[in-house]
């Protein structure tokens, strides 16, 4: 038997992986670094579709930002809704991973059906085994000695009426501004020695406090939000920063303007909330609080982008943690789904990857 073992490149940044000989960073959720395929590069936008309420895209910004921290890295958090210093205060803490003993003697015990037990198991909860970013309790917030270090750039963006070059709202100049600014720093340069990673975090791009600013329509209005993307694109590719933007997609009254954003974004997921839906009533979802969907996958330095081993996705805000999971459904439907799935996987739909409905690889 041989010896040799591939060896694992490592990068030489902290709290970061080396994939196709780029830069990885933990998003702060093991499970949402899983299937998007191991975390986010860097110089990448990551988008999230918010939820009606925005609570659960809202977790989401929390963990990356906590992973930051953790980590070292230096935070640059935007926001027009809030106050960004609010947001600080809220990040989870770090702690240890703990393995519920109790459900895995209660399941190792339990006897199944006889028809049943031919079928193979399937794993749940992704990236529960990974040793790739680090695990926050929800149920109690960072202390003031562990911020204490954190170099954290706030932009609280303040809407007033006016327009700017390039722009007819200011506030996507300033905030563009304002990030230029900090990116001009050496450390955040690819060809540095000296580097570190920068998260970028904007919250709600593109709500109503973005559209009231504006004094023209709604079309004039998705054009600046499309121009900014595109150009925070630029900007960030050749640098350490990693950009995470949560958008009230729902709001929109175009429904072509999310489509036309997915150009700029790299990785892109939606949040379906199902309380208030009629999934509420329906058992298949007792389990869940959601749905999580994939709209977009990019192979950053690959020919093809990842492939997740399942498209069918749903998340669990516990008292401590948010959990992404593969939606189990009763026997006689799993059956069915998995083959319609496979028939859609199977037939490419563009020359870079294949979509099923609204998802783009």
């Amino acid at each position: 038997m041989s010896s040799f073992q591939k060896a694992v490149p490592r990068s030489s940044l902290s709290g970061t992986k080396l994939k196709n000989n780029i830069p990885y960073v933990s998003s702060g959720i093991p499970s949402l670094d899983f299937i998007v395929g191991g975390g986010l590069p860097v110089g990448s936008i990551f988008a999230v579709e918010e939820d009606v309420l925005g609570s659960y895209s809202r977790v989401l910004s929390k963990y990356f930002l906590a992973e930051g921290v953790v980590c070292k890295h230096s935070l640059f958090v935007a926001s027009a809704d809030e106050n960004p210093k609010l947001i600080i205060q809220e990040l989870p803490t770090p702690c240890s991973i703990q393995e519920d003993k109790t459900n895995q003697d209660v399941n190792s015990e339990m006897k199944i059906a006889w028809r049943y037990e031919g079928l193979g198991q399937v794993e749940s909860s992704f990236g529960s085994n990974t040793n790739f970013g680090h695990h926050f309790d929800l149920s109690r917030h960072m202390d003031e000695m562990s911020l204490r270090d954190v170099d954290v750039t706030y932009c609280h963006l303040k809407p007033s009426h006016g327009k700017s070059k390039g722009f007819r709202n200011h506030l996507y100049h300033d905030l563009l501004t304002e990030i230029r600014k900090v990116l001009s720093k050496e450390e955040y340069q690819s060809g540095s020695k000296n580097k570190n990673i920068l998260r970028i975090s904007i919250q709600s791009l593109g709500s109503p406090v973005w559209l009231a600013s504006d004094c023209d329509n709604e079309n004039k209005y998705g054009q600046d939000l499309i121009k900014f993307l595109y150009m925070l694109r630029v900007l960030i590719r050749n640098t350490t920063a990693v950009v995470f933007i949560t958008i009230p997609e729902h709001l929109f009254e175009d429904n072509q303007i999310m489509k036309r954003l997915l150009y700029s974004i790299d990785n892109s997921v939606r949040i379906e909330s199902i309380a208030g839906s009629s999934k509420e009533t329906n058992p298949v979802y007792n389990e869940y609080h959601g749905l999580f969907h994939i709209t977009k996958l990019s192979g950053v330095s690959s020919i093809v982008a990842f492939v997740p081993p399942s498209l069918d996705l749903a998340f669990k805000l516990k008292r401590k943690k948010f959990v992404i999971e593969k939606l189990h459904l009763p026997p006689e439907l799993q059956d069915s789904s998995e083959r319609e799935q496979d028939d859609i996987t199977a037939t490419p739909n563009t020359c870079g990857g294949f979509k099923k409905k609204d998802i783009d690889f």
